[in-house]
This record gives C-alpha cells, sequence and structure tokens, in this order.
C-alpha cells in the first residue's frame, strides 16, 4: 500500500517527504513524474510547462503516469497535489496549516514557491490567491472539491510540529489503517488551539513524548476560521507539558449565535485562516 500526500501551501510537504525517505519509502513527487516526461519528449521542463498551458493532454499523461505507478509500486510516498485523486489504494494524507504560519515559511524561504513578497501580509495574501485559484482549476478539470476534508484518511496539522514529528505521527496511523481502515481523522496541533497561544518558531518540534498523540478525542469549535477548545484545556495543558503535540478532533460544534468563546472565556488574537477546509461532510454538526 502507498501513501499520497497533498496539502496547504506552505505546509511542509516536501519536508515530510524528505523525513519519511529517511524510514525506507521511496518518494515519487509529481515535479519527478513531470521531468521524466520532459525527457521522454526531448523537451526542458520548462518547455513542457509552457506546452502543457495549451495542451490539455499533458496533464492527462501525468496523471495516467500517477495512476500507473500507484498499481505498481509498493510502501511509496506520492507527493503530488492531485495524487489521492488518481492513485488507487493509497493512504491518504493532507497537511493543514495556519495561513500565517504558511506565509512565514515562504517568506523566509522556507518554502519552493516561486512568488517573491514584500511582506508577510502580501505573502498571506498571495498564498490565499493561490489556493483559490487552484480549488477553481481542479474543480473545473476533474470535478473535485480539493478541500472536502472527507477526500482524506488523515488531516494532520503542520503549524506548530516539525516535519520529524509529522512522519512519525503519518508512520503510525499508516500502520493503523493498513490493520484497521478508519474514516476520516483530523489530528490538529495541541499549541494551536485558543486559548492557547501558538508556539513561536523556536519552541517548535520540542516535544519529545514516544507517543505524540493525545488520548481520547478532543471537542473542536471554529470561530472565525480558528480552532478552539469546547472544554478539556486542562485535559490540553496536561497533554503538552508532557510532550504531545496533536490532538484528535473528535468532534466539531458549531453555535448558532455565533459568539461561543473557547474554555477560558478568552477570543482574543484569532485570526481567519484562509485554508478553510471543509468538515461538514466528516462531523455532524
Amino acid at each position: 500500500m502507498n501513501i499520497t500526500i497533498t496539502g496547504n501551501l506552505g505546509s511542509g510537504k516536501s519536508s515530510v517527504c524528505k523525513e519519511l525517505k529517511k524510514s525506507g519509502y521511496t518518494v515519487i513527487s509529481a515535479g519527478d513524474i513531470f521531468r521524466e516526461i520532459a525527457a521522454e519528449k526531448g523537451m526542458t521542463v520548462i518547455e513542457l510547462n509552457e506546452a502543457a498551458k495549451k495542451d490539455r493532454s499533458i496533464d492527462d499523461m501525468l496523471d495516467l503516469r500517477s495512476t500507473q505507478l500507484g498499481k505498481t509500486m509498493d510502501h511509496t510516498v506520492f507527493d503530488s497535489r492531485l495524487a489521492w485523486h488518481f492513485v488507487e489504494n493509497s493512504f491518504k494524507v493532507f497537511l493543514l496549516v495556519d495561513t500565517r504560519e504558511a506565509a512565514r515559511r515562504v517568506f523566509a524561504g522556507d518554502s519552493r514557491s516561486a512568488e517573491v513578497y514584500q511582506d508577510l501580509e502580501e505573502a498571506r495574501a498571495g498564498l490565499e490567491e493561490r489556493a483559490k485559484l487552484e480549488q477553481e482549476r481542479f474543480c473545473s478539470l476533474y470535478g473535485i472539491d480539493y478541500y472536502d476534508a472527507g477526500n482524506y484518511d488523515l488531516i494532520i496539522e503542520s503549524t506548530c510540529a516539525s516535519p520529524q514529528q509529522i512522519a512519525q505521527e503519518i508512520e503510525r496511523n499508516f500502520a493503523l489503517y493498513q490493520k484497521q481502515p478508519f474514516s476520516t481523522k483530523v489530528e490538529l496541533n495541541l499549541q494551536c488551539l485558543h486559548p492557547y497561544a501558538e508556539c513561536p518558531p523556536e519552541k517548535q518540534g520540542q516535544g519529545q513524548s514516544e507517543t505524540l498523540c493525545a488520548e481520547g478525542d478532543f471537542c473542536i469549535t471554529q470561530k472565525d476560521g480558528a480552532y478552539c477548545l469546547c472544554g478539556d484545556a486542562a485535559r490540553a495543558a496536561a497533554a503538552i507539558a508532557s510532550g504531545k503535540v496533536f490532538a484528535v478532533a473528535g468532534r466539531l460544534e458549531t453555535r448558532q449565535d455565533g459568539t461561543v468563546k473557547p474554555d477560558g472565556g478568552a477570543d482574543g488574537g484569532m485570526i481567519k485562516s484562509g485554508y478553510a477546509i471543509d468538515f461538514t461532510k466528516i462531523f455532524q454538526l
């Protein structure tokens, strides 16, 4: 069985794939396949990319190659925006990240994005626009909703987690899934659940617990695009103190009046995320 990894722009997919490669997985990226097709056609990558803007068959060739590789490869990680759609019988992973952290990574040069931005806010706006355009393109070409959480087996947040921690948690869940497939599981970063403040970059990746996910599910509510704890603040704090990094969102609540405050009574400082993945099809709201 294979793993397909996609996610928000700036979520760290390539870095996570590098960690999985260290664990013995073969990693195939969309770029690898594209370069292979370019070589077969006697073209440079730039030439093939320009041709693809006018010739839909090149995209079709890339998609077909992904499907074929998925049928012949095993224990392989596919790093591609749409591999989850084309690689059959795969463990489908989506990396979720807050737009502010994604913008910080891109602006700092941690991302492979070709764009050059003047400041963090411009980077954030640019990423949100790119995400919107991609969503429209995928819907038009393939009739799919990229941000429908039900497409994926594991949605895991990378905002306050290192690539090593994310890779470790993907492997743990992959092993569980192969024994007994489960419906969509959502693991958010404990330190990013309000009323907890976001962890600063220098403190990310400090959890040393052998098991990185807190025990039991947590009830979460969404307010202005941010994720908030509905109770369980003490349990979450204890989990963070013991080195836990992730929390399973077992339930997502909404309140009609829209005035919900997270446990602890504070709702200041929450910034709406541009990557509002649609959880409505996997949670009873």
